[in-house]
């Protein structure tokens, strides 16, 4: 009951602050609207896939800069508030603690992903039968490999800023989704021009590929889903970087206040 009433405590404190409210209208609005300034007149298959991008886009943008935010945030204020340390006295253990904050955190995230979802079948969904049931798929994936990225990275930002403060909390989830997103790429880039670098190889192999997860070239030149193998593959390499990431929060939340 008390490791949902922390669960509740959060929930209550982001709608609150109101911050969602602009956040969800954002990602309501810009897939719809955004798309119109494009020259899609002389070219109406250019509309569908700008919605689609455009949505998609939203949500990575919702997730980075506004999800790990809110974790970091939560992260630092159950440790310099003493919450922590008043659930602890009641018999919630810090595991059961950071769970607690992060499913409130990634419940506030779910509509967003939906409302992509939504924005695609509703408002970009190709006529032809077939490219629409690869369509369908393709989104489903898209929305499980994108909260499989965010999800850990969420729960690291709460443990590292029970530890470490808020700032860090943020930065650090956010700058390794953003290295795993667009650096490696360009490390991978660095490596195919420079042959027999073992660093950088090394380097490359231990990045997490976070770039993996972002399906949207797939859904602009409706190149259809992942097939099952590959998906499959996905799903365990993300779930790999998830215990990883998790045993590391987990080592890291503390619910006692900075100072102590």
């Amino acid at each position: 009951m008390l490791m949902t009433a922390l669960f509740r405590l959060t929930i209550a404190t982001m709608l609150a602050r109101k911050m969602w409210v602009v956040v969800l209208l954002v990602s309501i609005i810009t897939p719809i609207v955004f798309p119109l300034f494009t020259p899609y007149e002389s070219n109406t298959a250019l509309l569908e896939p700008a919605r689609a991008q455009t949505a998609w886009t939203c949500t990575w943008m919702v997730a980075v800069f506004w999800t790990l935010s809110q974790a970091a945030r939560f992260g630092e204020s159950n440790s310099n508030t003493g919450m922590g340390s008043y659930f602890r006295s009641q018999g919630v253990g810090s595991l059961r603690q950071i769970f607690a904050i992060w499913s409130a955190v990634i419940l506030s995230l779910l509509p967003i992903v939906l409302m992509s979802v939504a924005t695609c079948l509703i408002f970009a969904m190709p006529a032809d039968p077939k490219e629409a049931s690869m369509w369908v798929w393709t989104n489903l994936q898209f929305a499980t490999l994108l909260l499989l990225t965010i999800g850990p990275l969420t729960l690291l930002g709460i443990g590292a800023a029970s530890r470490f403060g808020a700032l860090i909390g943020y930065v650090v989830p956010t700058a390794l989704c953003l290295y795993g997103l667009y650096g490696v790429t360009y490390l991978g880039m660095t490596i195919r021009l420079r042959d027999d670098n073992k660093i950088l190889e090394w380097l490359y192999a231990l990045s997490p590929q976070y770039h993996l997860a972002d399906l949207t070239p797939r859904l602009i030149f409706k190149m259809g889903p992942l097939s099952w193998p590959e998906f499959s593959g996905f799903l365990l390499y993300f779930l790999a970087i998830t215990i990883v990431t998790s045993s590391l929060a987990t080592l890291l939340f503390r619910t006692d206040p900075l100072g102590n």
